[in-house]
């Protein structure tokens, strides 16, 4: 008989010429140190160890989207403050004042916005904060520019 030992088979000859494959005995390896395979403690290391890497790619990936949704909003809100801050009108006068914006797509976003005199007479200091809720709190940018 010969084995053809990658399949785990054997060919087995009956003499007239006609061969059969046979499952060849395969409890002669057991315990060999030669034979090839891993075993089942190796397995499951591998798998522990495949779990934690894909619980840890799960983790960055949420947190990669949170990122990505506050650098939205942060964008957003500069915008928008910008817009405020060219929109203010001439000649300054000290107020302060707020409100929303009127667009459905801004419709989470609130503004502040405050004018003050400085120092110098002549120039005032105007302040435009955009804020968001974010969670459970509140973020805000904040322009300010000197007029």
């Amino acid at each position: 008989m010969s084995y053809i030992s990658d399949f785990g088979f054997q060919i087995s000859d009956l003499g007239s010429g006609v061969s059969f494959l046979l499952p060849r005995n395969r409890q002669s390896e057991i315990g060999n140190p030669k034979a090839k395979g891993f075993t089942l403690l190796e397995v499951m290391i591998a798998v522990a160890i495949l779990a934690m890497v894909l619980i840890s790619l799960l983790g960055l990936k949420n947190r990669s989207m949170q990122d990505v949704m506050k650098a939205e909003h942060i964008t957003t809100a500069t915008l928008l403050a910008k817009r405020m801050m060219t929109e203010t009108k001439k000649p300054l006068l000290a107020a302060e004042d707020e409100g929303d914006f009127p667009e459905e797509a801004y419709k989470d976003y609130h503004w502040k916005k405050a004018v003050a005199p400085t120092p110098i007479l002549e120039v005032m200091e105007v302040r435009v904060a955009v804020l968001w809720k974010e969670g459970e709190r509140f973020d805000q940018v904040e322009l300010v520019s000197y007029e």
